[in-house]
């Protein structure tokens, strides 16, 4: 009698444990980028853009059939312009997308068009790293950097006028 209550008591431990095993643990994705400023209104990086430090970055999951925030989370750059979004959860479902805020202090304001970038937050995409990397966003000054001009010579886009 005391070994099939053994054998008995045994086996439930097995599927407790087999079943606290077999549950899903939420996924946790990272979402990183870089924010910066270009001098030379290019609308891409140059060796003249830097990186902002302090912009407020926020990244938003939306329900595509209703236009429901299911997802917000915040962050801040650091002075590499770098900043990292700890995302609890996996929104295969959801247009996700980041967006970053233009700063409140220094001289590049002026947002450029993609100030924003769409982000995939999925296991089931392919990639084995749970980290994404959004494209650099950035922000441009009013005026135009005097070393400009070397820099379009440089890439060689005075060219393309010819």
């Amino acid at each position: 009698m005391a070994r099939s209550f053994a054998v008995v008591a045994l086996f439930v431990s097995a599927v407790c444990f087999s079943s606290a095993l077999a549950r899903k643990s939420p996924e946790k994705f990272f979402v990183e980028g870089k924010i910066y400023c270009d001098p030379c209104q290019f609308a891409f990086e140059s060796r003249l853009s830097f990186a902002l430090s302090g912009v407020n970055v926020t990244l938003k999951c939306i329900k595509e059939e209703n236009d429901i925030v299911s997802y917000q989370k915040n962050s801040t750059t650091d002075a590499n312009g770098m900043y990292s979004i700890p995302v609890h959860g996996d929104h295969e479902e959801e247009i996700c997308v980041v967006v970053a805020d233009p700063p409140n202090e220094g001289q590049c304001k002026e947002a450029m068009p993609n100030k924003s970038d769409r982000i995939i937050l999925t296991k089931n995409m392919g990639a084995a790293s749970m980290t994404r990397y959004v494209n650099p966003l950035g922000f441009m000054t009013q005026t135009t950097d005097s070393q400009c001009f070397a820099v379009v010579q440089e890439l060689g886009l005075d060219k393309l006028d010819d």
